[in-house]
């Protein structure tokens, strides 16, 4: 497991607290789930773009519409 250290704004690391304290875990757990659903939905837009890229580029009808002939 890495260590690492992020600085939050005092208002931020605050509302983190809070929301973990309320969800019953720690803060490093609920920040290591903030990280994993990042991640996730990076990869989620990049997959999305991915896709409509490739619908771009099999449908000159559709780029015409959108204007990206």
């Amino acid at each position: 497991m890495t260590t690492i250290t992020v600085q939050l704004p005092d208002e931020v690391a605050e509302q983190l607290a809070a929301a973990a304290t309320a969800a019953g875990v720690s803060v490093n757990v609920a920040m290591v789930q903030a990280a994993q659903e990042w991640i996730h939905a990076n990869a989620q837009r990049a997959r999305e773009r991915a896709r409509m890229q490739q619908v771009l580029a099999e449908d000159p009808h559709l780029r015409a519409l959108l204007g990206d002939d």
